[in-house]
């Protein structure tokens, strides 16, 4: 599987180079492996770096000439931040407009020798083709993102029941995010599940098409479930209850190239949780307007306890 029977640790990422996070290292001529981790509040690594991950190991393996159209992912177990993860790539398809690639990521276990499958993708390329276009507008206000507020300055009371009740974090080094709708904040009194924010790398990335879709697909899972739970928040901390919130399976859709390192407006709606699951739907738009991605996130969302 693997050019080493057993993997070294990881060296310690230093929360804000994310194209270093990104980059990964070939130990044969379809797999890759991660050199860093980002872990999450729970300890285990971020989902995003395990989509981006993927994205970045089909990238490696793809032909010329071909832009990222389309990404599903599964999340099937979570991930250790204190051990690599080894992504490998097989062909489905290379051809004349079209490639595709399914990557298998796959770690050392702590406790037996067998490897553990965190996650399972396939990933779409294709040539630009004429065709007929539209798009759904854009509902984002003419304002600018910069001087929207940040999750860091909302209120503590609010950052405090969202951590009691999902324990989302309110921080990042390595992303910035802007609420879109002050009124509304994250949604909480909302009257619909809807989340509407900005988001950007903090930092510029690299002029690398393939770098710069992968490191969408790492923000695309910060706060992208947040609609199928925020609404829920209220009523949680005032019985007191904690749900258990992890990603299950993401798919994203490229439309359009787009920069990660810009300022991308993500419309979220959350259609429906039911049975211990949630759904969020996100439009993502650069800043003028123009759809340049789709997402889909289906999570966990039940007690703490279950």
């Amino acid at each position: 599987m693997s050019g080493e029977a057993s993997p070294r640790a990881l060296s310690p990422w230093d929360n804000r180079d994310l194209a270093a996070l990104l980059r990964l290292q070939p130990i044969g001529s379809s797999t890759f492996r991660s050199r860093y981790a980002s872990p999450n509040a729970r300890g285990t690594v971020f989902g995003g770096q395990l989509l981006a991950h993927a994205l970045m190991a089909a990238s490696m393996t793809a032909p010329p000439g071909r832009d990222v159209t389309a990404m599903q992912f599964m999340f099937l177990q979570s991930a250790t931040p204190e051990r690599p993860i080894d992504y490998e790539v097989t062909t489905l398809q290379d051809g004349k407009r079209f490639a595709s690639r399914h990557v298998r990521g796959t770690q050392a276990s702590d406790t037996s020798a067998c490897l553990r499958v965190v996650l399972d993708a396939q990933v779409t390329f294709a040539v630009a083709l004429p065709g007929p276009e539209h798009a759904t507008p854009s509902r984002v206000d003419d304002v600018d993102p910069q001087a929207l507020p940040r999750l860091e300055d909302l209120p503590a009371e609010l950052a405090d029941a969202v951590w009691r009740t999902l324990g989302y974090p309110f921080d990042s080094t390595a992303l910035d995010l802007r609420v879109a709708d002050p009124a509304y904040g994250l949604g909480l009194s909302s009257p619909t599940p809807t989340l509407r924010f900005w988001l950007r790398t903090r930092d510029p990335l690299p002029d690398d098409p393939a770098l710069q879709a992968a490191a969408f697909a790492y923000l695309s899972d910060w706060w992208l479930n947040f609609a199928a739970v925020g609404i829920h928040v209220p009523q949680l901390d005032r019985d007191g209850e904690r749900l258990h919130v992890a990603s299950l399976n993401h798919a994203i859709w490229f439309h359009r190239p787009l920069r990660a390192d810009r300022w991308l407006y993500f419309d979220v709606q959350s259609p429906c949780a039911a049975r211990g699951r949630g759904l969020s739907v996100a439009s993502v738009y650069d800043v003028d307007g123009v759809l340049v991605a789709s997402a889909t996130q289906e999570s966990l969302t039940t007690p703490g306890g279950i």
